[in-house]
């Protein structure tokens, strides 16, 4: 997700036809750019070079959502929406819409993944991996990160772990008929949902969001070849 602002000017998208890397290129209606929908930046025409702010999200169903946002607002377009990517998306073989084959192999091809992104660095965090350990904290760059999935039902929420400088550590604990992060530095307790802390020495902090891309492994990798893979930790 991108602010539309670039330069003072307000721009409105469209989707080009064409790819890049097997990730889909926009254009801008104002001027005609070319704009890479991986990292938001224009390739061709009279803004190339610039950038667009990304703006965190959650990469959500909406069932995953409305359990963690019960109170939430819907846009619904008019209409039935039906996707030409379905059988794609549900074929494990089939690597872009091209065809590809797999160059990096510590992960399948069409293995789901969060990217995060920090200066030069990157790292490909895999879905399953997150929600089979709950709770994924790693660097990346200099950026200190913290993917969580305290439940099947719940999207994976990626914030950063540094908090008015300092570098946090987190746990996850159960209160009550709740799920939430305890910060292993204070003791602090932290909403899930929000990255607020809500008890302790750290009460009324907030964790900052953390930018991360939701992709297949083939697409990231091929974007940033240099990426890391996240593994959870061995088990003792």
């Amino acid at each position: 997700m991108y602010a539309r602002e670039v330069a003072g000017r307000t721009l409105t998208f469209g989707v080009s036809g064409m790819l890049y890397r097997d990730g889909l290129v926009m254009y801008d209606r104002q001027t005609d750019t070319l704009w890479t929908q991986v990292d938001g930046r224009a390739v061709r025409g009279p803004l190339a070079g610039r950038q667009l702010e990304i703006v965190p999200a959650i990469h959500a169903t909406w069932r995953e959502w409305r359990a963690l946002y019960p109170r939430s607002q819907v846009l619904r377009k008019r209409g039935e929406f039906l996707s030409s990517y379905e059988d794609y998306n549900r074929n494990p073989a089939q690597l872009g819409i091209m065809g590809r084959r797999n160059a990096d192999a510590r992960l399948p091809g069409k293995e789901r993944i969060l990217g995060i992104r920090a200066g030069n660095a990157a790292m490909a965090f895999p879905l399953r991996a997150v929600r089979d350990a709950g709770l994924a904290q790693a660097a990346v760059g200099g950026l200190p990160v913290l993917l969580v999935a305290p439940a099947p039902h719940l999207p994976v929420l990626a914030y950063e772990r540094r908090v008015g400088g300092r570098e946090l550590t987190f746990t996850l604990r159960t209160a009550g008929a709740q799920t939430v992060l305890r910060d292993v530095e204070t003791g602090s307790t932290w909403e899930i949902a929000s990255g607020r802390a809500s008890e302790g020495a750290m009460a009324g902090a907030q964790l900052p969001r953390a930018t991360a891309y939701p992709a297949f492994w083939f697409g990231w990798r091929g974007y940033f070849p240099s990426t890391g893979v996240w593994r959870p930790p061995a088990r003792p």
